[in-house]
């Protein structure tokens, strides 16, 4: 079959292409990063009516005997407004800010829903915090000390749990970051983007390198790790200026940076009006390979598919980060332990997996403030759509998703999840990948290299490709509103 008729194939026809054809087919399409959802896509979350007092149960159930490790996604809902809407690009779920009272209202409907969860999740031992958005440096000093004691009301205890907060430069004041660090954040994520005036413009966003860097010497001063965000393949980028931005970062004495491939999709302004101007998937394939070649100059590891380290640089551990790629893990006396994440608040995303007996659920809280509030209001628990790991198949793909984002597959730790080899099931991919470059089989693992790690998402495409169809025609997918 040549490649120009694969472009227009049925669905059928797509599952009976080789892996290499498949490959050929896709490799210079846009394919958006599966980062927080993994597998499935939320478009086949139609599980509603959820009842999360049966799936905390069963939760405890499965968990009798594993370790288990929580870690909390705190949201908040409100961003400014930008021209274009949501900064041009953002396919997250937010509303606008107007003004403090929001925040006040919010905070008390975010009390009331840990109230419910209370029975269920009270006194777990938490790892890791974070606190995303929507915006959650919007909120004005006096209001972290509130925040982080709506957390501790349920876990008084965190230890020495990472507590990291999420915000946008030009709303980190010095005053801010003193009353988080009070209130017991330990970590700062700053939402860059970018860094040359013009390309922020784009997004509608207000923001100057000049806030930037000063938010960064703050966190220092006040000895907080400091994360710092960046996107490539932005309308009109050049690898120049991607360079100077990763010069100007690194040389602020950032020791963690995650710099992602744009997400483009939905009815965004970059997607219906920036199409033009975005770089190929060739262009942006070089800008990967530039990022990549320069970080690890500069005394960098890879981590994941975006996140870079320095070595020996003052962050710790990325305890949230490491949660969320590695939901399982073998401990050094031989046993399971399981990574659980609750989504707290407007829109959260929620991972509560079992054991062999019950695989668990994914589900996410309502994505309209106004359905969220009335929900709580109503007494029921604000949980929009979910969905239940019922197929084996699911679990298995979600298992191998998760750790190609930290490029690598385990194969002793798939097969005590799994009960199977997951060279020999994926064995027609893994070859064909390996013929390009792009993957390593070794006796323990299946690790990505070279362009392998920036064909993620298409890897990820590649081998969920039966399921997927099988999902579509079981009817599983529908439109989101």
């Amino acid at each position: 079959m040549t490649i120009a008729r694969i472009h227009g194939v049925a669905g059928e026809e797509v599952e009976r292409l080789s892996a290499r054809a498949y490959i050929e087919a896709h490799r210079r399409r846009r394919h958006s990063n599966r980062v927080l959802h993994g597998h499935p896509s939320p478009i086949f979350w139609r599980s509603r009516d959820l009842s999360v007092p049966e799936i905390m149960t069963a939760r405890a159930a499965a968990l009798r005997g594993v370790r288990n490790r929580l870690s909390l996604y705190v949201a908040t809902p409100y961003c400014l407004p930008t021209n274009p809407d949501r900064c041009g690009f953002c396919l997250f779920p937010s509303e606008v800010y107007r003004g403090r009272s929001q925040l006040d209202t919010y905070l008390g409907y975010l009390e009331r829903e840990g109230e419910m969860y209370r029975p269920f999740l009270s006194g777990t031992p938490v790892t890791s915090v974070y606190f995303g958005g929507g915006t959650s440096n919007l909120y004005r000093p006096d209001q972290y000390s509130r925040l982080l004691q709506l957390v501790r009301g349920l876990f008084p205890d965190l230890g020495g749990a990472e507590i990291t907060l999420e915000g946008i430069p030009q709303l980190f004041t010095l005053e801010k970051l003193a009353a988080m660090q009070a209130a017991g954040c330990t970590r700062i994520s700053i939402g860059v983007q970018q860094l040359d005036d013009e390309m922020i413009a784009m997004s509608g966003r207000k923001q100057k390198a000049s806030q930037v860097f000063e938010a960064i010497s703050w966190c220092h001063d006040l000895g907080l790790s400091v994360s710092v965000d960046l996107i490539f393949g932005w309308p009109r980028q050049s690898i120049a200026g991607m360079l100077r931005d990763l010069e100007a970062v690194v040389g602020a004495g950032v020791d963690h940076l995650t710099h992602y491939e744009l997400n483009v999709g939905g009815r965004t302004d970059f997607a219906l009006n920036r199409g033009h101007e975005l770089p190929s998937v060739e262009e942006t394939l070089e800008m990967y390979r530039a990022s990549r070649d320069y970080l690890a100059g500069q005394g960098y590891r890879q981590v994941t598919t975006y996140d870079w380290e320095r070595f020996g640089g003052r962050s710790s551990r990325l305890l949230y980060e490491d949660e969320w790629r590695h939901r399982f893990a073998v401990e050094p006396d031989g046993t399971l332990s399981s990574s659980q994440t609750w989504g707290w608040g407007f829109a959260g995303i929620s991972h509560f997996f079992g054991g062999r007996e019950d695989r668990g659920w994914t589900y996410m809280n309502h994505a309209r403030v106004s359905d969220y509030f009335k929900a709580l209001e109503a007494g029921r628990f604000p949980v929009d759509r979910g969905f239940c790991y019922t197929c084996e198949a699911d679990f298995r793909l979600t298992v191998v998703f998760q750790m190609l984002l930290s490029r690598a597959v385990d194969h002793d730790l798939y097969a005590a999840l799994t009960g199977l080899d997951v060279v020999e099931e994926f064995a027609d991919i893994w070859e064909s990948l390996t013929e390009l470059g792009w993957v390593r089989v070794t006796p323990t693992q299946v690790q990505l290299v070279g362009d392998g790690v920036f064909y993620t998402p298409l890897i990820q495409s590649l081998l969920a490709r039966n399921r997927v169809l099988e999902l579509r025609r079981t009817g599983f997918a529908r439109s989101l509103s």
